[in-house]
């Protein structure tokens, strides 16, 4: 029999005795409840009971928000029998104890841009349309996002990387897309319902107006697409395997297939990780739940979870392991908020139900619309500066957006009035001013030829170089030396308009002094210091090794000077953050260049997976936060901002082709030379049938309330631009002001 729900702070204590033998136990309850507490307390107290080699595990369904567990762990003294880190690196772990022992080689780790990369090796004979399948005709080449290669291999990339999550092998996947494929097509639904056709915009109901000859070029095409995939699915798992490559998630499914083939083994492990408790379990992924099933058995005996079903930010990421906090048969639900004071604990429900705020709700929530967005970042500088004057620590001060992709204003308006900042999300390091910067530092030193990090380099604070004289260094010297010998000719010469030569001129100005007369003194003064400090690096480049190389160009780069200001922290923040990834990657790859590392930071860049961690480089500073990075953390005063239609919420923008279990491929753009209409009949349908939109944005609204429940005192949602009729993105922001009251604001 199952074991009655517990409530409120007694239901807190006894989540924290159960018996630690027991099957599954969940505790859940709203944002500030307690629930991290009390599982990092029932961890501790499981500790004490283990015997030797016995660890116990304390982990996050959201693999980046660690650090408030460790920082509950430490504060507690806990011991080293607690291991606090990623269930991912806990699975690579058992992988590379279990490999050997089956015959394989010790695999490496690798991220998200460096499979992309792997597959996009594997789809170039795709690309260029070299399979047999193409010159036999099988295969029709107009396929859905092909005619954009860079596009269609991050889309399949996204997708393969679900199917992982999920469990599908290439085989299984194209057997459901099949079924799916046959489903539908061979019993179309009704395409002119007055339901759907209102659900669809104007703009796309012409993809239901289809006959039962374009349904048919409808359905091959989708099929070619699905074999493609699998196809490149397989390939892709081929080349990780030789290459002895994985990701987390392939370390977790395969960890998990071992554990599940080899009794042993799994005996061996589930004697070494007594007990796992996890937080924010409500976005645990599958391939995660699966992996615990593995260890732990179906009915996750010595497993604890806590989350908050409020909280679930990550279903459009990946597939989730729905329902498995509510099949637990021991459940305590947590009422009682330790964080916040009830008036703005009911502004935050307010986010996910609007209703009616208590008395003194308006003291301590505000809402603030401005003209612009530098308009809006200098409110929310204002007003952490004054908090900060009144006392508040940086470290208890927070500006959270959507990502880290839109924070550029709020953190240039912060270290303007010098306020320490410590960035950390869903967003890309290298995507920073700071470090971008430093990577231009560094390809001007790899590959000087390399003309747009060139003038990124001549235009940073260590040349201070004009445009006027960049653009005499991109000039064509007064009286050139004539050529010794032509460079080679192309096909496309002909219709040139320019100089070849012209693709190497910057450069060659630069490191030659070709043009240094047409310079004024001090241009040429800086440039002949840079030549003698480059000549000087790439002399030691070779003795130094990379890693040291990079710090040497850097230090006399990006990190000259001495200042002591908010900006310079930032960089020196930033910049150590790069060089930690550097030798992160020169440890995965020991044979690679500084070029290999750069060619990877700039294909990170253009990645959508890309992290920032959160282990902070400098705990006295503003917090600049994704919402995923959010989680479990709180502070006084919470920055939501940018919360405007588009942005928080963000558009939904579904990829050139989603897959279902059920439903099969469901490819977006209709191509081919007979489309009747630019979307397909089968997407503009199961859009209306799934209503993926309203639950994307439900996910949105769940993500706005998750940021500003991590207030304790004072809560501050800002946005800018003019509020939209909220058709393609909800207003979030103009329904709490309709709320909310007078203590909204505009300027």
């Amino acid at each position: 029999m199952s074991a009655p729900s517990a409530t409120g702070a007694g239901g807190q204590h006894a989540a924290i005795e159960h018996p630690l033998e027991s099957d599954l136990v969940t505790i859940v309850g709203p944002a500030g409840t307690g629930k991290s507490v009390a599982l990092v307390r029932r961890a501790l107290r499981a500790a004490h009971t283990l015997g030797p080699g016995e660890c116990v595990l304390v982990t996050s369904a959201a693999a980046h928000a660690l650090e408030p567990l460790r920082a509950l762990i430490d504060d507690a003294e806990s011991d080293a029998r607690i291991v606090c880190c990623a269930l991912g690196r806990v699975a690579f772990e058992v992988l590379e104890q279990c490999t050997p022992a089956t015959g394989g080689s010790r695999p490496a780790l690798v991220d998200d841009a460096r499979a992309e990369e792997v597959l996009e090796e594997v789809a170039a004979s795709l690309f260029a349309l070299e399979w047999d399948e193409f010159l036999s005709a099988e295969l029709d080449f107009e396929i859905t996002g092909m005619r954009a290669p860079a596009r269609f291999a991050g889309a399949a990339y996204r997708l393969i990387r679900k199917l992982r999550m999920a469990g599908f092998s290439p085989d299984e996947f194209m057997r459901a897309a099949l079924r799916g494929a046959t489903a539908f097509y061979g019993k179309p639904p009704n395409l002119g319902s007055v339901e759907l056709l209102q659900a669809t915009g104007a703009k796309y109901r012409d993809s239901l107006r289809v006959t039962p000859r374009e349904l048919a070029r409808q359905h091959a095409r989708e099929v070619d697409l699905a074999t493609i995939l699998a196809r490149l699915y397989r390939a892709y798992l081929e080349r990780m395997a030789q290459a002895g490559l994985c990701t987390p998630i392939d370390a977790l499914v395969e960890a998990a297939r071992h554990l599940e083939l080899h009794p042993d083994v799994r005996a061996a492990v589930a004697a070494r990780i007594r007990y796992a408790f996890v937080d924010d379990a409500q976005d645990l992924p599958q391939c995660d739940a699966r992996f615990l099933r593995a260890l732990f058995g179906d009915a996750l005996e010595r497993v604890t979870l806590a989350g908050d079903p409020d909280q679930r930010t990550t279903a459009f990421a990946g597939p989730r392991a729905d329902g498995i906090m509510e099949g637990a048969r021991h459940r305590y639900a947590l009422e009682q908020s330790y964080r916040a004071p009830p008036a703005l604990v009911a502004a935050a429900r307010a986010i996910l139900q609007p209703a009616a705020l208590p008395p003194g709700s308006h003291a301590v929530a505000v809402v603030h619309r401005a003209h612009t967005m530098r308009a809006e970042a200098a409110y929310v500088a204002g007003a952490v500066a004054a908090a900060i004057a009144a006392g508040t620590r940086p470290r208890d001060i927070a500006v959270i957006a959507r990502s880290l992709r839109c924070v550029d204003a709020y953190v240039d308006a912060l270290v303007a009035r010098n306020v320490p900042v410590d960035p950390a999300g869903a967003g890309c390091l290298y995507a920073f001013r700071d470090a971008e910067d430093a990577l231009a530092a560094l390809w001007a030193v790899a590959d000087p030829y390399r003309h747009d990090w060139l003038l990124r380099n001549l235009e940073a604070p260590w040349l201070r170089l004009s445009d006027a004289t960049i653009a005499a260094l991109c000039a064509e010297p007064p009286q050139a030396q004539a050529a010794l010998f032509d460079l080679p000719g192309g096909e496309d010469d002909a219709g040139r308009r320019w100089d070849r030569r012209r693709d190497v001129r910057l450069a060659w100005n630069v490191l030659r002094g070709e043009n240094d007369a047409a310079l004024s003194p001090v241009a040429r003064e800086r440039l002949l210091a840079y030549r003698a400090a480059r000549r000087r690096w790439l002399a030691n480049e070779a003795a130094m090794g990379v890693g040291a190389f990079a710090r040497h160009v850097l230090a006399e780069t990006v990190l000259a000077g001495t200042a002591a200001d908010a900006r310079a922290g930032l960089r020196r923040g930033l910049v150590a953050r790069l060089l930690a990834r550097l030798d992160a990657f020169l440890a995965r790859q020991p044979r690679a260049t500084l070029h290999d590392f750069l060619s990877h930071a700039e294909r990170a860049t253009e990645g959508d997976d890309e992290w920032l961690d959160v282990e902070s480089y400098d705990r006295e500073a503003v917090a600049v936060l994704g919402v995923e990075a959010a989680k479990g953390r709180e502070f006084a005063h919470v920055f939501v901002v940018d919360a405007r239609a588009g942005a928080f919420p963000r558009y939904y923008v579904p990829d050139s082709f989603l897959f279902s279990p059920r439903a099969g491929m469901l490819p977006k753009e209709n191509v081919g030379d007979a489309a009747t209409a630019a979307r397909t009949a089968k997407f503009t349908y199961f859009q209306y049938k799934l209503d993926l939109r309203t639950k994307y944005h439900a996910e949105e609204r769940r993500a706005l309330y998750c940021a500003a429940s991590r207030a304790r005192e004072r809560l501050s949602i800002s946005a800018w631009g003019r509020a939209t009729r909220g058709i393609g993105a909800p207003e979030f922001l103009e329904e709490l002001r309709g709320i909310f009251g007078e203590a909204s604001s505009a300027s």
